[in-house]
C-alpha cells in the first residue's frame, strides 16, 4: 500500500498552459468518406466538420462523443482538443478513433492523433489472456519510468508534491503498480503484463510516469478485449 501511495504521488500530470497554436482543422463528410480521414493535430487543435453532401453523423469509436440523429449538409460539428478535453476523454496514444455509424461498414472512419510535446504511452494486445505490451515513447534515455493502473475510475484529485507543487493525479486508488522500467536510447520505456483470462470487459484505467522527472504520460481508458 505504502508504495502505491508514494508511486501515486509521482503519478502527476502537471496543469500548464499549450504553447502549441490553437488552429483548426477541417474535414468534410461527403458520399462515405471524411476528407482527409487521417489528421496529426497539436494539442489545443479544434476539429471541425463539415458535412458536404450525403447524410451522416460522427461518433468516437469509444464513445467518447456522438453527434447524435444523421444530418443532413449543411452542418458542423467541432471538438477542441484541448488539455480539459485530454485529462477528461483519455485515449491510447493520444488517438482518437471515429467513424460514422450507417457508413462504417462502407469504410467511412478517421482517427486524429494529439501532439501534446510530453511522452506518450501506447498499449498493445490488451486482450484477456493475453500479454500486454506498455510502451511510453519521447522519453529522455537513462530517466525510470514507472508503469501502474487502476480498476476503480481515472480520479482526478489534486494534491500537493514536495518539490513539485499542485498536481493532479489521474489514477483513483487503489493503484497497482506494474513496475519500473530505464528508458532506452530510443527513448522508449516498455513493460509487459499478462491480462487474466476471463475479464473480457472490464475497464481499467492505465498511465506511466517518470519518476525522476515529476512529468507524467497521458493515461488511457481501456476495456479488456
Amino acid at each position: 500500500m505504502q508504495s502505491a501511495r508514494i508511486f501515486s504521488l509521482l503519478l502527476a500530470a502537471f496543469l500548464t498552459t499549450s504553447t502549441f497554436a490553437q488552429q483548426t482543422h477541417q474535414v468534410d463528410l461527403a458520399g462515405t468518406r471524411f476528407t482527409p480521414d487521417v489528421l496529426v493535430i497539436d494539442e489545443g487543435g479544434t476539429v471541425l466538420w463539415n458535412w458536404v453532401s450525403g447524410r451522416h453523423n460522427v461518433a468516437s469509436d469509444d464513445g467518447l462523443w456522438r453527434l447524435g440523429d444523421l444530418a443532413n449538409a449543411p452542418s458542423t460539428f467541432s471538438i477542441t482538443f484541448d488539455a480539459t478535453f485530454l485529462a477528461a476523454n483519455p485515449a491510447n496514444g493520444n488517438v482518437y478513433g471515429y467513424h460514422c455509424e450507417v457508413h462504417r461498414s462502407l469504410g467511412m472512419t478517421g482517427s486524429i492523433r494529439v501532439n501534446t510535446g510530453k511522452p506518450v504511452l501506447t498499449i498493445t494486445r490488451f486482450d484477456a489472456g493475453q500479454t500486454a505490451e506498455f510502451d511510453e515513447a519521447g522519453v529522455a534515455q537513462g530517466n525510470v519510468v514507472g508503469f501502474a493502473y487502476s480498476l476503480t475510475e481515472p480520479g482526478p484529485s489534486t494534491i500537493s508534491i514536495p518539490g513539485c507543487g499542485l498536481s493532479i493525479v489521474t489514477l483513483s486508488q487503489r493503484i497497482t503498480v506494474l513496475g519500473t522500467e530505464i528508458a532506452d536510447a530510443r527513448g522508449h520505456a516498455t513493460r509487459s503484463a499478462q491480462i487474466p483470462a476471463g475479464v473480457t470487459g472490464f475497464s481499467v484505467w492505465v498511465q506511466d510516469a517518470q519518476l525522476n522527472a515529476c512529468e507524467s504520460s497521458n493515461d488511457a481508458t481501456m476495456d479488456v478485449g
